[in-house]
C-alpha cells in the first residue's frame, strides 16, 4: 500500500465539498415523562422519589431541546446563566443556552428561565428589565405544571436577579420604570 503525504496546499486544493457540522445535542429524544427504574412514569417531580430526581431533569432538559430547538452550549458550575442566538447569512437561526444543570429547583429555575428567553421571544419587552420580568414568570409557570417547587431559594434567587436587572435600567438611564417593577427597587437580602 502506497501512502501518499499531504502538504498544506495539495491539502487544500482537493476537491472534498464542505459540510455543515452538526451539533451533537441536537439528536431529537422522545418527549417522555421521567421513568422510574421499575418502568412507572412521572410527570411531576413531586411523584417522583428523590433518588429518581436526576432522571426527572434530564427528561425536563430533553422535552425543552426539543420542544424549542435549542442546544446547550455549556453546563455551567454558576448558578447564571445566558441565552442567545446565532442568526447565520443563510438564513439559518441558532438557539443556545448555557445553563447550569437542573438538580434542584434553583437549578432548574434558572435552567428554565435561560429557555423562556427562547419561548417568550427576545426583544419583545421594552425595557429590558420587563423582559426579564416577563421570562421569570414563564419559568414559574412551567414549574408548577411540573410540579417543582418554587421554594424560599427560588423566590431569592429571583428577587436577586430582578434587582439587578431593574438597577442595570436606571444606571443606563431609564426615566420611568413599569408598575409591575417598582417591587425591586430595593435590595431583597
Amino acid at each position: 500500500m502506497t501512502g501518499r503525504q499531504l502538504d498544506l496546499f495539495s491539502f487544500s486544493t482537493l476537491n472534498i465539498p464542505p459540510t455543515k457540522p452538526q451539533p451533537v445535542d441536537t439528536i431529537p429524544l422522545p418527549r417522555l415523562p421521567a421513568q422510574h427504574s421499575k418502568g412507572r412514569t412521572y410527570s411531576l417531580l413531586s411523584k417522583v422519589p428523590f433518588r429518581e430526581h436526576h432522571r426527572f431533569y434530564d427528561h425536563l432538559v430533553a422535552e425543552m431541546k426539543m420542544q424549542y430547538g435549542i442546544s446547550i452550549r455549556k453546563w455551567r458550575s454558576s448558578m447564571s446563566g445566558v441565552a442567545y442566538e446565532l442568526h447565520y447569512n443563510n438564513g439559518d437561526v441558532r438557539r443556545m443556552i448555557s445553563a447550569p444543570r437542573p438538580r434542584s429547583p434553583v437549578s432548574a429555575c434558572i435552567f428554565m428561565h435561560e429557555v423562556g428567553h427562547h419561548a417568550v421571544g427576545f426583544r419583545k419587552f421594552r425595557p429590558r428589565c420587563l423582559e426579564e420580568y416577563h421570562v421569570w414568570q414563564w419559568a414559574f409557570e412551567q414549574m408548577r405544571k411540573r410540579a417543582i417547587p418554587v421554594d424560599r431559594r427560588v423566590e431569592r434567587h429571583y428577587r436577586r436577579s430582578m434587582y439587578h436587572y431593574v438597577r442595570l435600567a436606571k444606571k443606563r438611564g431609564l426615566k420611568s420604570l413599569p408598575p409591575v417593577l417598582e417591587q425591586f427597587q430595593t435590595w431583597p437580602g
